[in-house]
């Protein structure tokens, strides 16, 4: 490449011209600074994903009427309500500390790709999945940032 081209990559995106840049190991470039516009822009961001990432004991009744849902979606209901409130009372009890969006995507998983109720920890593997590492990632490094 050309030393122009180098000096470009240099000014504008802080990337060595001795071969750094991402795949060559080079040094990222420095954060944005740190405007009241983007202060607010950030907090916000990270009031919102901490608003997504609560548990779903946090929700109310919402947790029951969501498994109740699938259980209806199954057809599980033989006619023992006994049983059907100690089956919601176990789910209820293993899924109070994941996210409410996460178990309504795993929901969503279930119903549509299965004959049957998924076990309680296949199903609480599927909301692991659906909770997924960049949202937890990206609330870490914005709350990070914040406290830079």
């Amino acid at each position: 490449m050309s030393a122009a081209f180098h000096a470009v990559l240099a000014s504008k995106y802080g990337i060595s011209p001795a071969g750094g840049g991402v795949r060559g190991g080079g040094n990222p470039p420095p954060p944005p600074e740190k405007t009241p516009e983007l202060v607010e822009a950030v907090s916000q961001s990270v009031k919102s994903l901490t608003e997504l990432l609560k548990p779903a004991h946090t929700r109310g009744p919402e947790l029951e009427a969501q498994i109740l849902k699938m259980f209806a979606a199954f057809n599980l209901y033989t006619g023992d309500q006994g049983k059907l409130n100690a089956m919601l009372e176990v789910w209820a009890d293993e899924l109070e500390e994941y996210p409410m969006y996460a178990i309504r995507k795993a929901y969503k998983w279930a119903i549509r790709g299965g004959d049957k109720l998924p076990s309680l920890a296949a199903f609480i593997a599927d909301v692991k999945l659906a909770i997924g590492s960049n949202v937890l990632d990206r609330k870490k490094a914005l709350t990070q940032w914040l406290t830079m």
